[in-house]
């Protein structure tokens, strides 16, 4: 009787962990999505508000790859307008001129952010959502 009774805790041990094992092999096919977004934009400007120019926000247009959201708001810079623009203040310096390609990881703000505390006396900024890049390389 106690070798019936060791056989079938055996065989419900092995059943749970091949159960166990087949869950987790196909439970975890699915890609995870992260919580950050990703886009690749063009560098179209920046902001003139602070006397330290390192300060200012550099606006983005985040339209290189066709993606399904649009992340940013309409705006018209030197007379080209941009339906993806954002602004951010974490550019690396090797970005930090108009035209450059660049792709990124970020955050975004749910709504657009007026810059504020401006020190020169006449300020050009722009009502943009804002991101806080995670990562961020050149895009060839």
């Amino acid at each position: 009787m106690i070798v019936k009774t060791n056989q079938t805790c055996f065989i419900t041990l092995l059943l749970a962990v091949l159960a166990t094992n087949l869950c987790f092999i196909y439970c975890n096919r699915k890609n995870p999505k992260p919580n950050f977004e990703t886009a690749g934009g063009y560098v179209i400007g920046k902001e003139k508000c602070k006397a330290d120019t390192t300060q200012d926000y550099w606006l983005i247009d985040l339209s290189i790859y066709p993606s399904p959201s649009n992340y940013g708001d309409t705006l018209t810079l030197n007379g080209i307008a941009c339906n993806n623009a954002v602004k951010t203040n974490q550019l690396f310096p090797q970005f930090k001129f108009i035209g450059a390609r660049v792709g990124f990881d970020f955050y975004i703000s749910p709504s657009p952010l007026q810059t504020v505390n401006c020190t020169l006396s006449n300020p050009t900024t722009f009502l943009l959502k804002k991101i806080e890049i995670l990562r961020q390389a050149e895009i060839r």
